[in-house]
């Protein structure tokens, strides 16, 4: 299976954030995800997008790109010193954002680019390759 990759673009608020639950979502009935892993990649998306402190522009870019046998979730443009404060804080009594991170997806990191810091996770699944399209026959 090559490589995919879908991107969308949403409004910051949070009335879209639904959007990209949903494309999430998709991805995951389309590819046969398990339940736990389509879960884990919904939390791990939540966990980012109800951040405000992470807002850095008005719009918000979610990229999902599969692979054989994973998928990455980049998220961003984001607040890199926010960003990068809270994936290296660990208190004592609390859950820290890469602690979190960390249970849900197999591999998580930052990189810069356009107009500010992304978010990379990255999710070790077994994946199904969709059915192939067969087109309709007319009658």
């Amino acid at each position: 299976m090559s490589p995919e990759a879908i991107e969308l673009s949403i409004p910051r608020g949070k009335p879209f954030h639904g959007v990209a639950r949903l494309v999430v979502g998709g991805l995951a009935a389309r590819y046969a995800l398990s339940f736990e892993d389509h879960e884990d990649l919904q939390l791990a998306l939540a966990s980012v997008l109800e951040n405000e402190a992470y807002a850095a522009a008005s719009e918000l870019t979610v990229r999902l790109a599969i692979h054989e046998d994973s998928l990455v979730l980049a998220i961003g443009p984001l607040k890199a010193k926010e960003l990068r404060s809270d994936l290296e804080a660990e208190p004592e009594d609390a859950i820290s954002l890469h602690r979190l991170l960390s249970t849900l997806v197999d591999q998580v990191g930052t990189e810069d680019g356009d107009g500010g810091a992304w978010l990379l996770l990255e999710k070790h699944v077994s994946l199904k390759p969709p059915p192939a399209h067969v087109p309709e026959q007319g009658g």
